[in-house]
């Protein structure tokens, strides 16, 4: 699942999207931004907003707790983090999503995330919600569970 976001390639390649994206909308990648998206693609998992903090003030770049929040509020709306609701933490987009919703297995055990883009299965879902009169709220779905690696035997 999810994981270290490999490389440094990989994490290269990703911060060119995230500022490709943010130029087609007519937005900055500014350097906190950056420095702050680096840091959860880095860390590959979810972070908490003061693990972020942390890691900030350990860079020799200290921001206060409402900056580190209105710069993760701007990469929730830009698609280029996920908020991970079941763990009050955030984690990295590592897919093209191009706006649609996704869910995020939440791996219970070791806290990891995966992305997966299934635009049939979310449909599918959305279609049973409204059957049943209820509205789906927020970006993505979490489920929760256990992944391979910590599954037992």
């Amino acid at each position: 699942m999810g994981g270290n976001e490999g490389t440094a390639p990989k994490r290269a390649a990703l911060i060119l999207a995230a500022e490709r994206r943010c130029a087609e909308r007519g937005l900055r990648l500014t350097r906190l931004r950056r420095e702050v998206l680096e840091i959860l693609l880095e860390r590959g998992g979810p972070v908490k907003a003061y693990d972020l903090l942390e890691a900030m003030r350990d860079s020799g770049r200290p921001i206060p707790p409402a900056t580190a929040y209105r710069t993760l509020g701007f990469l929730l709306e830009q698609g280029l983090v996920h908020r991970v609701n079941a763990l009050n933490a955030y984690v990295a987009c590592t897919g093209e999503h191009a706006g649609r919703r996704l869910f995020l297995l939440v791996c219970s055990v070791c806290r990891r995330t995966e992305e997966i883009d299934d635009p049939e299965l979310y449909h599918s879902m959305l279609r049973r919600l409204n059957e049943l009169g209820f509205s789906l709220a927020g970006g993505s779905v979490e489920v929760q569970g256990i992944c391979p690696c910590c599954a037992p035997g």
